[in-house]
C-alpha cells in the first residue's frame, strides 16, 4: 500500500480502530494472542448457557472473500453485535432445538460486559478499509454491508485484515461497567496487564487464563480442578487473577 493511501486512511479514522468483543471472549483472546479471523479461534463459555459457538457460516457462505478480522473507526457498540442470532442445540447429537432473534437487552446478557480493543493503523499494515477491500462489492459483502446500514451501522467506518492481529499492538482499551445498554470507558491502565497475560501465555505453554466473570473463590476452584496454580493478589504475575475486569451485574 502506498504511503499516500496509508496516510488518508489514517486520518479518515483518526489512526485508531477497534475490534468490539466481550468479556465472554477476553480470556481466550489473551490465550490465542491474536484477533483471530472469522471462524477462527476457541468456543467461548457462558456462565449460564455453557458453550457458545459463533458459527460465521450462518452470516456468510464464506466463499466469495477470504475470512477477515473486523474492525471498525467508531467506539460505540455496533448495533449489528447486539442483534444477533440465537441457536440452542442438542449436546449429545448436535441437532437444533429453538432459535430466536436476541436483540438489545438480551443479546448484551448473552455478551456480558462489552470490550473493544484499539489499534493504530500505522502498527498494522495488513487493515485495510473495508470499503477499499475486494469483498466489499462481492455479494456477501453487499448482503452483509445492506444488513448492517438496516441495524444503523455504517459500513463505510469499517476495516479489515485478512491476517490475524499481534494483540501486542493494543494500545487502548474500553470496557462497559454496566452489562445492560453498554456505554464504553476508556480503561488504559489495563492495556499493560493486557500485554503481560499475552507475553505470559506465549513464553509458558498451556497457560490457562480464567474468566473475568468468575469470582475470586469460583476462579481458584477452577484453577485448583484444572491444576493451574491460583495466584495470591499479593502477586504481581499472572495478573489475571488480581487486576481484572468489574464483574457482570
Amino acid at each position: 500500500m502506498g504511503e499516500a493511501k496509508r496516510r488518508r486512511l489514517q486520518s479518515s479514522s483518526g489512526g485508531i480502530v477497534y475490534h468490539h468483543t466481550s468479556t465472554l471472549r477476553t480470556n481466550l483472546l489473551w490465550m490465542s494472542g491474536v484477533i483471530e479471523v472469522e471462524g477462527q479461534g476457541a468456543e467461548a463459555h457462558h456462565p449460564q448457557l455453557g458453550v457458545i459457538k459463533n458459527d460465521v457460516l450462518r452470516r456468510r457462505a464464506m466463499q466469495d472473500f477470504p475470512p477477515l478480522a473486523w474492525f471498525t473507526s467508531e467506539i460505540a457498540v455496533p448495533s449489528c453485535l447486539r442483534n444477533t442470532k440465537l441457536y440452542f442445540t442438542d449436546k449429545t447429537t448436535g441437532e437444533p432445538r429453538y432459535e430466536d432473534d436476541a436483540a438489545g437487552k438480551l443479546s448484551d446478557v448473552i455478551a456480558l460486559n462489552r470490550v473493544a480493543l484499539g489499534f493504530r493503523l500505522s502498527d498494522c499494515p495488513t487493515i485495510v478499509k473495508w470499503s477499499e477491500h475486494p469483498g466489499y462489492s462481492t455479494a456477501e459483502g453487499r448482503d452483509l454491508n445492506e444488513s448492517a446500514r438496516d441495524y444503523g451501522d455504517d459500513p463505510s467506518k469499517w476495516y479489515v485484515s485478512e491476517q490475524a492481529i499481534d494483540l501486542l499492538k493494543v494500545v487502548e482499551f474500553w470496557s462497559s461497567r454496566k452489562i445492560m445498554n453498554p456505554k464504553l470507558q476508556r480503561e488504559d491502565w489495563y492495556v499493560k496487564d493486557l500485554h503481560n497475560m499475552v507475553r505470559n501465555c506465549r513464553e509458558r505453554k498451556g497457560m490457562y487464563i480464567l474468566p473475568t466473570w468468575l469470582k475470586s473463590h469460583e476462579a481458584k476452584a477452577l484453577a485448583a480442578a484444572m491444576g493451574v496454580p491460583a495466584i495470591d493478589g499479593d502477586q504481581q504475575v499472572p495478573a489475571h487473577l488480581n487486576r481484572t475486569l468489574p464483574s457482570p451485574g
